[in-house]
């Protein structure tokens, strides 16, 4: 298990994004198997608009990333740990995510199928996850089917939506090749190369849903919108942690 990032605790007031990824087989029951999760938070007061403009903001995060197939019952175990840890904290934040469900439910079912325990903090999350609109404030936020704009299109896609908010985030990573299939290959041969990509596109995702729920609460009509490169601050946070932000490939998405 590959680990990155020195998020060890949660700090009150804050936005946090998470987002997992698996290889997709949904020809067999439990096909789905979860291989990198990601935690981003960042302090409300962290946000604005000038910050973001500039990729001048900065997050915390933490992220586990399986190195072979049999670690997903390890992960699941690492991700039951630190949802517990969210879920102490929801009284003064907010848990965004984008599509999220989907992720409590694959890790949720691949540790149940494979007897993981305690498994406390995702049965938790989820069943929070479905109530969500009954509670107040606000505790945890789907940006799939949780954020309602005029200005939005057809589209609930992350990238889509991202875009009808004029918040680029351009991602280069697959070069249209697949999550799974890609995966698949870094079993195989072990490449960096493919580790990083995916491991920065998952943390582009965790951002990118915390993003969306803080411009959503501050944008309420078009005029509002600024257009805003997401990937500056990827690099601005990534560029220690990760060789894949430090290329020229990563670097010409900060010229556009």
């Amino acid at each position: 298990m590959i680990a990155k990032g020195s998020l060890t605790t949660i700090p009150v007031d804050s936005i946090i994004g998470f987002d997992a990824e698996w290889t997709k087989n949904y020809k067999m029951k439990n096909g789905n198997i979860p291989f990198c999760f990601s935690l981003v938070v960042m302090n409300r007061e962290e946000l604005n608009i000038s910050k973001l403009s500039n990729g001048n903001i900065r997050f915390d995060y933490i992220q586990y990333y399986s190195e072979n197939r049999e670690d997903f019952k390890q992960l699941v175990a690492i991700a039951d740990s630190w949802l517990s840890k969210v879920l102490e904290v929801l009284d003064s934040c907010v848990l965004c995510g984008h599509q999220i469900s989907s992720d409590f439910a694959v890790l949720y079912n691949i540790g149940k199928a494979y007897a993981v325990e305690p498994l406390i903090g995702l049965k938790q999350v989820w069943c929070e996850w479905k109530r969500r609109k009954e509670l107040f404030p606000v505790r945890i936020v789907d940006t799939r089917y949780d954020i309602v704009q005029d200005f939005l299109g057809k589209s609930r896609r992350l990238v889509d939506m991202c875009n009808d908010f004029y918040l680029d985030v351009t991602q280069p990573e697959l070069r249209k090749s697949s999550m799974t299939k890609l995966q698949n290959i870094y079993y195989q041969t072990n490449d960096d190369r493919i580790r990083e990509r995916i491991s920065v596109m998952n943390l582009r995702h965790s951002l990118c849903a915390m993003i969306l729920f803080w411009m959503n609460e501050k944008n309420s009509n078009d005029e509002q919108r600024k257009h805003i490169d997401i990937n500056k601050s990827i690099y601005t946070v990534l560029k220690g942690d990760f060789h894949w932000v430090n290329t020229e490939e990563f670097y010409n998405l900060l010229r556009r």
